[in-house]
């Protein structure tokens, strides 16, 4: 008979070899030596040579979690240094993405002799020529896709452009490379700060990603640093509390937040007035609030008759840039069909941005290279996307975007998982899996199948909107908006799902059931 553990081994078809790497001692994990990357010579040399001579340095990030990571972990790795830099987090509604040549004129105003770019400036070539024609000299940390022609900067350091690996690290995990080149170890506080800047931006889960991970989850749950713990809801972390938990509410700041208060994200991960740290974590949860209600409303005000039977949506919103994504996201898992939510530019009222969120069929990158001739900008990848057309051009490009999501429509793909009975949802089975963790973007938690359940013993709450069903004094089967009329239809089901560890109240084991087939 197959155990469990073995029948994970052959979902993910691993090697004996393969496993033992996988599951290898948390002890045996070791990250790379940054100073055998290609370029952290130049790196160093570089912001040496600006400390020996007392040079004026910026570091110039991005509003999301890996650009605030980012932003944190060199900042405070000059804390170390004992050397005062200043740091800037551009507005996603002032600003826009990245370094532009605006932003570096005002650099040279106040004096500044060199930009460190962190989670942009791959791409800056017209803004990195500028700075360079001003007498600046600028290094790129990044990990976004490279140009044709490269940017001439003091030194990059990039997953693919410095060599470090196939698998594309995030912009975090590369600032921990430069800070420990800098500093000559890997502080603790800037690891975990890169581990959760790999999970939020949703990089691979494999190789030198997976190391940093597991050690930034070891090390959080070690030190328990009360800036990140109290983003957390539980007190032992793991790669969700990273994803779930921590990188939505620093993500939802430049979401609501149309001024520069963005930089305050910095403050809270490098203060050491606690006080103030306190009063900055209020701030961020109140604007997760806030990034929640709205993101009700706006999908309140659709008129969701509209919407049904529709082969793709496209919709023009009234709402903030920061939340197009979120709409797309919520109306895509709602209706699974492709989703393009579009806003006027804060800046320029004649452009439309927009947001695109997709599935297995209907590819966003071969979709915008048939509607290239209304795009003014536009990247992304297979899934999800972002772009900005003319106001003017909406009608026209709707219209084509609806074609395409008429000829390319999602393919229904049956997800591998695992069979297991009632009796295999115990805390045993649950530690064995968790040997294989963390699970992510291409490495993804095991999908488990449980067949022909009887419905009839089925328990319900919330007058029959939610299925809580107890199997032992530690386990029951959770099903939420699983109704009683809707389960109950039919006497047996096949019902799909994973393991979910409750600590809220008391530790309880759940089968979460994402999904399930009746059978009669």
């Amino acid at each position: 008979m197959t155990s469990f553990k073995e029948k994970i081994i052959d979902y993910y078809s691993l090697s004996n070899e393969e496993y033992l790497d996988l599951v290898k001692p948390i002890e045996d994990v070791r990250l790379i030596d940054p100073n055998k990357i290609e370029g952290m010579d130049k790196v160093k040399d570089r912001i040496f040579k600006a400390i020996e001579n007392k040079e004026k340095i910026i570091i110039y990030g991005d509003y999301d979690c890996d650009g605030i990571t980012s932003t944190s972990i060199m900042f405070m790795t000059f804390k170390k240094l004992h050397y005062e830099v200043a740091c800037y987090v551009p507005s996603r509604y002032i600003d826009g993405y990245g370094l532009n040549v605006a932003n570096v004129e005002k650099i040279k105003d106040k004096g500044f002799n060199l930009i460190i770019c962190v989670d942009n400036g791959i791409s800056a070539n017209e803004a990195i020529d500028k700075a360079n024609e001003l007498g600046m000299d600028v290094i790129v940390i990044d990990h976004h896709e490279v140009p044709e022609v490269m940017v001439n900067a003091v030194g990059v350091i990039h997953p693919t452009v410095s060599h470090i690996s196939d698998i594309i690290g995030s912009a975090g995990y590369m600032s921990l490379f430069v800070s420990a080149a800098l500093l000559g170890y890997y502080d603790d506080y800037l690891l975990t700060l890169a581990g959760i800047s790999v999970v939020t931006d949703m990089m691979e889960l494999k190789g030198y990603n997976r190391d940093v991970v597991r050690l930034a989850i070891k090390t959080l749950n070690e030190h328990k640093y009360p800036r990140l713990m109290s983003l957390c809801d539980s007190e032992v972390v793991n790669e969700k509390s990273f994803g779930l938990e921590i990188g939505p509410k620093i993500n939802a700041i430049a979401r609501v937040i149309t001024d520069k208060n963005i930089n305050l994200l910095v403050k809270y991960l490098t203060s050491e007035d606690e006080s103030y740290v306190r009063s900055l974590h209020d701030w961020i949860i109140q604007n997760n609030e806030l990034r929640k209600s709205l993101t009700t409303q706006s999908l309140e005000l659709i008129n969701k008759d509209e919407l049904e039977g529709k082969k793709g949506i496209i919709l023009k919103l009234d709402v903030l840039e920061g939340l197009i994504g979120l709409i797309a996201n919520r109306l895509l898992n709602e209706y699974n069909v492709p989703v393009l939510i579009f806003s006027e530019d804060e800046k320029d009222p004649s452009i439309l941005k927009g947001s695109i969120r997709s599935k297995e069929g209907f590819n966003v990158t071969k979709a915008f290279a048939s509607l290239e001739k209304y795009l003014l900008t536009g990247g992304g990848h297979a899934f999800a996307g972002g772009l900005s057309i003319k106001k003017d051009d909406f009608p026209s490009f709707k219209e084509e975007f609806e074609k395409l999501c008429e000829t390319y429509p999602f393919v229904k793909e049956e997800k591998p998982s695992i069979q297991i009975e009632l009796r295999d949802i115990t805390m045993e089975n649950y530690r064995s899996l968790q040997e294989f963790s963390p699970f992510g973007v291409g490495f993804a938690e095991p999908l488990f199948k449980i067949s022909d359940l009887p419905t009839r013993g089925l328990e319900f709450v919330s007058y029959g909107k939610h299925l809580i069903t107890k199997l032992s004094i530690q386990s029951k089967l959770v099903g939420f908006n699983l109704s009683e009329p809707l389960i109950k239809a039919t006497s047996r089901i096949d019902i799909y799902g994973n393991f979910y560890l409750n600590t809220k109240f008391s530790t309880t084991l759940e089968f979460r059931i994402s999904d399930f087939i009746a059978k009669e």
